[in-house]
């Protein structure tokens, strides 16, 4: 009682006041909660008397009303009778007795119905067994019977089926038919009579349209002697000679014209302009898709001189081009046709105004300019009428819907049409048709006809599943094919016509991953996250594995393509050995390129990230190779210079850095006899086209090809898929149907082999390219042998590297005893891309370097495909987004940070198209990153490099 007056006391002489504040809140505010407690225990201390004399109070009466006689409920106070032992064990007892006996007789009872069950199964089983042996006898008797007529008439029809094949790929119509007639395939007859009445449909259109064209223009070409060799006549079958129908005038070009003063044209390309002069007499257009480096641009010059010298048709001619070649094609005319007038359309809005005037007045021959200006200078070029229009690469026409193919259709007046590719078949026939319906709208009228002819000629079967075609069909789909596209489509393999030239081998080398490598390419697969040391966890990773492939490709590539990797691995940012030994393919290429440099060969590397061409600059640097770089940001003007400067006779440079986008078109750098294709492309055809700037008219070395592949990862994958595009853009298999939807199961298998290939990497289960395979891929003769064992040698005997006595014998890839603790404990995951805004004192914020105009290429084409915006306009916008998505999350972050100090919500994160960084910067400067897709756009100017790379 004491202590507790004592304590009321304390309380009561406290201040009114009493509070405190919370040190940890960046705001203070007031805390009343000690005051409340202090007031509470007073208060509770000053009812003590009160709860005293109330307990006494209750005390005393419950002694009152607690007697029987003042109670109200005397059933309370009722005594039990308790129960004798004795009693209780024969209740027991007897309970007992009968829940015996009525278990014994439920248990005699199942126990005789058991048994009357197992009689009657034993009955029935033995009347099914003889019956089932019976059966037996007759049905082996049967079987054996109807297998061998089976057996019989599959032969027959296998017998009939390889006749026929056989004399459909001997050329042997009537044998075929015959055979076919014996075996009534419903199938097979149904697709011939529909190819001779779709060769019937297209003929009367051709003669449509020869008709139409003399009407309009008036039939001025010569007339020549109609022929018809026994050759169109087996081609094109009995019923008509589709193709003699359409190059009725026959004119044979023997020489090219004087004023082509460049050089003297091979004779398939003699052939080329033969077959367009031929477009030219029969007032058709059409498709010249020779495979790339057989000279498309002089053929086509050949035609524009031939026509000025022979047919007298001064023009004007309009050629349609990428940026990325314009230049090629100015200097090609000035090589092979000085004396033709030209007028090359770009440049900024001033120069092109002071053109303009020389357009209107009609002072020029031809035309060079770009698919922009044909639409945003619209209302000056198409006043004119062009007498011929050609398209370099016109697979760009492959949407039908485009604006650009709208805009030549709806606006411009051209009499003949040209289109130049050496990719006629990327993606679908459907492009195809888009192609041919340009440059011939009044035959290839509809799509759906098209469509329905080559890709659904068995739709009609009233089944859900899709049919396959068996070879004999294929073949007929591929001749039909043929067939129609004959007359309008040129195309000639350099491995036909161009004997002289020398072979190109491709080799596809495994490279192994290195332990950062593998360590981050598991925890991407199972997280879909990097492991990073800031201890600032809380960001996570987009889901979709779509993101998640574009991660893994450049983990493939090098990890320091992220930013907090190469942080922990090299702060400071050094160009030292942690370069290629971070990376199985950097240190491939650091093996591989000694040896090609100390043999004279040069090279071409090729890239689809420019972060990638980045590091390999800083490599290049650090081992003191000479090099020039070529990407999307290259300017037109540069990119004349840097060929000039690698294909001149006395350059220094060894190696060319080129984006596949950007470096892989238009490009004549045939001094270099090897290319590595440093990351695949999922489209095949930009490899193709990439290969094809070293191996094309003009090299005279054997051109080596080397396609780096990380061993059991993703990248095996889209080798995979582009070989798979690659054959069927051969074959036209499926009557052209390419099923690229990948479905849910598709998705599965693709991770559960992602999963697969990463625990094989970790686990060290990668192949391994050893020094003497590797000469053997690399060496064109016994003497380059010798020299690169040579050079093996020599590295053997490196003091840290080496593998010979005396040295450490140190891995040249990196080792798992090498990592810091950080990728050896799996603990902190935060997203790929995580910028912190740093400010205060000794910070500054960075100024945002934009070294293009961030768009995709997709982007910029629906940019100019739109009436009302221009690329300009599009990149303004885009960029105005994205600033504005920044702010915003800036402001979400410090709005979290006051509420409860909590890191910034996470990012939805998207495939990008590669983000490259300046190397060398603090980790400050991660905004200055910038987009790399490597288009065709025209580019801000570029910052030089220094002497070795530009």
């Amino acid at each position: 009682f004491n202590r507790m007056s004592q304590r009321y006391s304390q309380l009561k002489d406290l201040p009114a006041n009493l509070a405190h504040w919370d040190s940890t809140k960046e705001i203070l505010e007031a805390d009343d909660t000690l005051k409340r407690k202090a007031i509470i225990e007073m208060k509770s201390l000053a009812l003590y008397a009160k709860q005293r004399a109330l307990r006494e109070k209750i005390g005393r009466q419950m002694m009152h009303y607690d007697n029987l006689a003042m109670t109200t409920n005397r059933s309370h106070y009722r005594r039990m009778k308790k129960q004798n032992v004795r009693e209780a064990r024969i209740t027991e007892k007897l309970e007992k007795q009968q829940r015996d006996a009525r278990e014994n007789r439920e248990k005699k009872k199942h126990s005789d119905f058991l048994r009357a069950i197992c009689h009657h199964r034993a009955e029935i089983q033995e009347s099914a067994n003889s019956q089932k042996t019976k059966s037996h006898k007759l049905s082996r008797l049967m079987y054996a019977q109807h297998f061998n007529i089976e057996k019989e008439e599959q032969k027959r029809i296998e017998r009939t089926a390889k006749q026929r094949l056989q004399a459909l790929k001997a050329n042997d119509e009537e044998a075929y038919l015959k055979l076919l007639d014996q075996a009534k395939d419903t199938r097979i007859t149904h697709l011939l009579k529909q190819t001779d009445g779709f060769l019937h449909q297209l003929a009367s259109s051709v003669k449509a349209q020869q008709r139409h064209a003399a009407e309009a223009y008036g039939d001025d070409a010569e007339p020549f002697v109609e022929e018809e060799s026994d050759e169109d006549e087996e081609e094109s079958g009995k019923k008509i000679d589709y193709y003699a129908v359409a190059h009725r005038i026959r004119e044979e070009v023997t020489e090219q014209a004087s004023i082509l003063v460049g050089g003297t044209l091979k004779e398939y390309q003699i052939k080329g302009l033969q077959w367009m002069i031929s477009l030219y007499n029969n007032n058709l257009n059409g498709i010249l898709a020779d495979e790339m480096g057989l000279g498309k641009t002089i053929q086509t010059i050949s035609l524009i001189t031939y026509l000025i010298e022979r047919k007298l048709q001064s023009g004007p001619y309009l050629v349609i081009v990428p940026l990325s070649t314009l230049t090629n094609w100015n200097l090609e005319f000035e090589k092979w046709a000085p004396s033709i007038s030209r007028i090359v359309y770009k440049g900024p809005p001033n120069a092109r105004k002071l053109q303009q005037e020389k357009i209107r007045q009609g002072r020029f021959q031809v035309l060079l300019t770009t698919y922009e200006y044909i639409i945003k200078d619209r209302p000056i070029l198409s006043k004119i009428k062009w007498f011929h229009m050609i398209i370099d690469e016109g697979h760009r026409m492959k949407n039908s819907n485009s604006k650009l193919s709208a805009t030549i259709q709806q606006y411009y007046t051209t009499r003949f049409r040209l289109i130049l590719t050496g990719t006629p078949l990327q993606n679908n026939l459907a492009e195809l048709w888009s192609m041919l319906n340009f440059v011939l709208p009044n035959i290839f009228k509809s799509v759906k006809t098209f469509d329905e002819w080559f890709n659904t000629p068995f739709a009609n079967t009233g089944g859900q599943d899709k049919m396959e075609l068996t070879e004999e069909e294929q073949i007929l789909v591929i001749r039909r094919l043929h067939k129609v596209l004959r007359p309008f489509l040129l195309r000639r393999l350099k491995k036909d016509v161009e004997k002289d030239l020398p072979d190109k081998t491709e080799k596809v080398i495994k490279c192994k991953f290195s332990a950062l490598q593998s360590k981050l390419y598991k925890q991407m697969v199972t997280h879909n996250r990097l492991v990073v040391s800031d201890g600032k966890g809380g960001k996570t990773n987009a889901r979709g594995l779509s993101n998640m492939i574009m991660q893994l490709r450049k983990l493939c590539n090098h990890p320091f393509v992220f930013d907090e990797v190469e942080n922990v691995m090299n702060p400071m940012s050094i160009s030292n050995d942690l370069l290629w030994r971070t990376a199985g393919k950097f240190e491939l290429l650091d093996r591989i390129l000694p040896k090609y440099q100390a043999t004279g060969h040069r090279v071409l590397m090729f890239f689809q990230m420019t972060a990638i061409m980045d590091i390999m600059e800083d490599y290049l640097r650090y081992r003191k190779f000479e090099y020039l770089r070529l990407d999307g940001t290259t300017k037109s003007d540069e990119r004349s210079d840097l060929l000039k400067e690698f294909n001149a006779p006395d350059s220094k440079y060894f190696m060319f850095l080129l984006s596949t986008r950007a470096g892989g078109l238009g490009l004549n750098l045939q001094t270099a006899d090897t290319v590595i294709i440093y990351d695949s492309d999922w489209n095949p055809h930009q490899d193709l086209q990439a290969q094809d700037r070293a191996h094309r008219i003009g090299q005279k070395n054997e051109v080596r090809i080397l396609r780096l592949i990380s061993s059991n990862s993703v990248e095996e994958k889209i080798l995979e898929r582009a070989r798979f595009k690659l054959d069927m853009d051969g074959k036209v298999i499926q009557a052209g149907r390419f099923d690229n939807k990948s479905s849910e199961t598709d998705r599965d298998a693709m991770l559960r082999t992602l999963l697969e290939s990463a625990d094989m990497a970790e686990s060290g289960e990668q192949d391994d390219m050893e020094d003497e395979e590797l000469n053997m891929m690399l060496a064109r003769s016994d003497d380059e042998i010798a020299v690169f064992q040579k050079i093996d040698e020599e590295r053997a005997r490196d003091p840290v590297y080496g593998t010979s006595a005396g040295a450490k014998a140190r891995p040249r890839l990196m080792g798992d005893d090498e990592l810091p603790d950080i990728y050896l404990n799996e603990g902190n995951v935060v997203e790929e891309e995580t910028e912190d805004l740093v400010l205060g004192r000794g910070a500054r914020e960075r100024t945002k370097v934009r070294y293009d105009d961030g768009l995709t290429e997709e982007q910029w084409l629906l940019a100019v495909d739109d009436d009302e915006d221009s690329p300009e306009a599009a990149a303004a916008r885009k960029q105005a987004r994205k600033d504005k998505r920044e702010t915003n999350r800036l402001k979400k972050m410090a709005i979290m940070n006051s509420i409860d100090n909590s890191p910034s919500a996470s990012r939805a994160s998207t495939e990008e198209i590669e983000t490259p960084k300046k190397r060398g910067r603090k980790p400050g400067s991660k905004n200055e990153k910038r987009k790399a897709e490597d288009g065709d756009e025209e580019p801000p100017a570029k910052k030089r490099r220094g002497p070795q790379g530009r």
